[in-house]
């Protein structure tokens, strides 16, 4: 039976708006899942936060949700969007997720709010 988790942003970390740098953080909600993001622009020039969630445990995480906080120079919040990891991150691996932003930021800070252990495997 799966339990569900939530939990509300405690721990995030912040990156300059340059393109080619990758930030790999904690999730802020558990150890055993970790974030590997960078900012981006989509195809019509939109920003976006786009990565990996990595997950250290044998288990697989289902129902992941993600908070990206667009900060301004101060570090302010200046926008907020809501994501989510597509399908299951499966137990000791990696699913990729995409974050369409409508303000973009001087820095950002990525978490992840809620997800759930799935039973069994894959």
């Amino acid at each position: 039976m799966s339990r569900r988790v939530f939990l509300l942003l405690v721990l995030g970390v912040t990156l300059s708006a340059a393109p080619a740098m990758a930030v790999i953080s904690p999730s802020g909600i558990d150890p055993r899942l970790r974030l590997d993001w960078e900012p981006g622009q989509a195809r019509n020039g939109r920003p976006v936060i786009s990565g990996y969630l990595y997950n250290d445990y044998g288990r697989p995480a289902n129902n992941v949700r993600l908070l990206v906080e667009s900060l301004d120079g101060s570090g302010a919040v200046i926008d907020r969007a809501l994501g989510f990891v597509v399908g299951p991150v499966p137990g000791l691996g990696r699913s990729y997720f995409i974050v369409p932003l409508k303000t973009p930021g001087a820095s950002y800070r990525v978490s992840v709010t809620a997800f759930e252990w799935r039973d069994g495997g894959f």
